[in-house]
């Protein structure tokens, strides 16, 4: 069988095995076993670890075999990294707000900036949109964050950059395992995972049930997934097949006004008396999203001396449903991705080493969705207001060499050519919403690494992103809870969101104290900005007509102690900062700080083991100034908090681990998120806030063996 027959072979119908042909005469030399000290996890980390480090830029590792206490949301496991601002939701398996560098901040829920990927391979739909509520960060033994265009290279093109989940395996995750997990507002969690290596072979498999009743009313949740991850290995070919399904759903409690957020922060509108709370009954609009996802994809890597190559295949379906108190949306999606890439290490030039990567990718995707209106009497759904095939096709191709060009020097560039469709075709009545949208960008990049010394890294770059708006932002819906007959979809005309961005830092790793800073500044053309009006369901997203400026600092810091107070025990701290100063520069809004995102947020840990066996950490959140909700930052506010917690873990015995937790120890009344407006309603009983959860406390549970 030929070389590239079997390559065929193994992407279509699974690896194949190629047996060398006997030559005659040759000499059969004896067989040498090379063992090592470090498991396979090591070197997965140990691989994940040098290539963030070729980035000149702002990167994040975390090892979730690390990680202590629940991975049972993308908010907890994220919450604590330095650049990436998370702002909870209503607690649980819903959506919360993912924000880095300012990426999509506006949108209620966020769901574009930022591209989420599985072992490299995206997670978003066609249109750049994605459901955050269907990622299990259980799945996942690393995850890796490339933060603004220092993604380029990963297929992203937007400010935000790209977090990739790397998924379980036999080799990363060798053990299997049962975990357990209950706690307040009737928390409830049950995980198994699986494992099998033979020969080439090997397999890992995940199933999860979570559910919860909400702190709020109705706020009941409930997720449960499975999740198979089979490879085969030959000397120069790795082939993995990833199959996943996911059923996410939970109630939306929306939003309170400031002054109830304060006063009955577990209450919903409808729990009260006035005409506003009774329009907006959330007990009979019934406002909820429920997602199911099927995902198959495939990944095939072969090595030839220097080069590799690399060719993937993904393909998903999700059926959403998603309804705020007036309209709810029904998509039937499905997305079909290519891609490729070329890795190869050669000597182009007389300075030094080079490394040369492609990486090109194409995908369609269709996104069908009706627009229904709610019956405000009874929640039950009127006839469809909107029908629209919605199309989406992307190519991006992007080049990058990486030259050394003295013993510590090396230099990065790249250029990314990207091109976005978007089609729109209305189903109710043909042709009258037909339309069409293109958008190409050229994104250039150019970076320098400095290694000062070992462990020490110095960085700067120079780098261009782009966005396409999603469908979400394309087609509006225009509800009127007043007249819900009335309700019509609107197509709106944005153009492509620009930034160029400059960044510093630099990078240290010690035994005892480790850090890491990054500050940037962007100048961003044609910012996608999202308002939402009076009700806080009808909003819409306009280009803005002026320059907009995102700079920010992101520190992490992380020391250790060890011994630290005593002979045997183990002391460890660590500070994440991020300073974020986002600002309309020029227009209506010209010099107010753009509305989503605090400007200043600290997190510290400080963690002790007496024992190894035994440990316990207090933690404080940090938000210490108000923070205006509304880009004219005149009008309402979120109130500044600080929320403590505690983690115990115990290792009575090898293979089980035990772990509590308690969040908001002082119970603080506080909001979490809220709505994004232009400008403050007059009226200060609109809903706007969602408040923070109260004092709450959870355990667990993991055997393995």
């Amino acid at each position: 069988m030929s070389y590239r027959a079997t390559l065929m072979a193994s992407l279509l119908f699974g690896p194949v095995t190629v047996y060398p042909e006997e030559i005659p005469g040759a000499i059969q030399l004896p067989e040498i076993i090379v063992e090592s000290n470090r498991s396979s996890d090591d070197w997965n980390k140990e691989e994940l670890r040098e290539q963030i480090e070729q980035v000149p830029g702002g990167t994040n590792l975390i090892d979730l075999k690390e990680f202590r206490g629940s991975q049972g949301s993308v908010a907890r496991v994220l919450e604590a990294e330095p650049g990436i601002v998370v702002q909870e939701f209503f607690g649980g398996n819903d959506q919360p707000r993912i924000n880095i560098r300012g990426s999509g901040i506006q949108d209620n829920p966020v769901s574009r900036g930022i591209l989420l990927m599985a072992d490299g391979q995206p997670l978003n739909q066609a249109d750049g949109s994605f459901i955050i509520g269907l990622i299990d960060p259980e799945h996942s033994r690393f995850i890796t964050a490339y933060r603004g265009a220092n993604a380029l290279m990963q297929g992203s093109t937007t400010l935000g950059g790209a977090i990739d989940f790397h998924q379980r395996s036999a080799f990363n995750s060798p053990e299997n395992a049962i975990q357990l997990e209950a706690g307040s507002f009737g928390l409830g969690r049950f995980g198994m995972e699986l494992n099998r290596r033979k020969g080439a072979w090997d397999w890992h498999l995940q199933s999860s049930h979570t559910q919860s009743d909400g702190w709020r009313d109705h706020s009941d949740a409930r997720r449960s997934n499975l999740a198979l991850n089979l490879g085969w290995n030959s000397d120069s070919i790795e082939n993995r097949t990833y199959l996943n399904w996911v059923d996410n759903r939970f109630d939306v409690p929306f939003l309170l006004s400031k002054e109830r957020s304060l006063s009955d922060p577990e209450s919903v509108l409808g729990d009260y008396a006035p005409p506003f709370d009774l329009f907006m009954n959330v007990e009979v609009r019934d406002p909820y999203r429920d997602t199911q996802q099927w995902r198959l994809a495939n990944q095939t890597t072969w090595w030839h001396g220097s080069n590799r190559h690399q060719v993937g295949m993904v393909g998903d379906w999700v059926d959403d449903s998603f309804r705020n108190p007036a309209v709810q949306t029904n998509t039937d999606a499905s997305n079909i991705v290519v891609d490729y890439r070329f890795d190869s290490s050669i000597n182009l030039t007389p300075l030094g080493h080079s490394d040369v990567s492609l990486f090109a990718q194409a995908n369609h995707g269709e996104l069908p969705r009706q627009y229904f209106s709610v019956d405000p009497g009874t929640g039950q759904l009127l006839a469809a207001f909107a029908d629209a095939d919605l199309e989406a096709d992307n190519a991006t191709l992007t080049a990058e060499l990486q030259q050394q060009l003295a013993t510590d020097w090396h230099l990065l560039v790249a250029l990314q050519l990207a091109h976005h469709q978007r089609e729109i075709k209305d189903r109710l009545t043909p042709g009258l919403l037909d339309s069409q949208f293109e958008y190409t960008a050229f994104n250039p990049r150019i970076g320098l690494n400095f290694n000062a010394r070992p462990g020490q890294r110095f960085f700067a770059n120079l780098s261009r992103s782009s966005e396409a708006p999603t469908f979400w932002q394309l087609a509006i819906s225009s509800p009127n809870p007043n007249d819900p007959l009335n309700a019509h979809l609107q197509i709106n005309d944005l153009k492509l969101q620009t930034a160029t961005t400059v960044e510093l830092g630099m990078m240290q790793e010690g035994d005892t104290l480790s850090w890491q800073l990054a500050w940037y500044y962007s100048w961003v053309k044609d910012e996608l900005i999202s308002e939402v009006q009076d009700f806080a369901i009808d909003g819409t997203t306009v280009n803005y007509d002026h320059r907009t400026v995102h700079q920010g600092v992101e520190l992490g810091l992380n020391a250790r102690a060890n011994p630290g107070l005593f002979s045997h025990d183990q002391l460890t701290g660590r500070a994440i900062y991020t300073w974020s100063d986002f600002r309309f520069d020029g227009g209506r809004y010209d010099g107010n700080r753009i509305a989503g995102i605090p400007v200043h947020l600290l997190f510290t840990e400080l963690e002790y083991f007496p024992v190894p066996e035994f440990g316990l950490s207090l933690d404080l959140r940090w938000q210490p100034e108000d923070t205006h909700v509304d880009h004219a930052n005149a009008g309402l506010q979120q109130d500044q908090y600080t929320l403590l917690g505690a983690k115990f873990s115990w290792r009575p015995k090898a293979g089980l681990d035990l772990y509590l937790e308690l969040d908001n120890l002082t119970d603080e009344t506080y909001q979490t998120a809220y709505v994004v407006r232009g400008f403050s309603p007059d009226d200060p009983n609109v809903p706007t806030f969602i408040p923070g959860p109260a004092r709450s406390i959870h355990a667990g549970l993991r055997l393995h063996w």
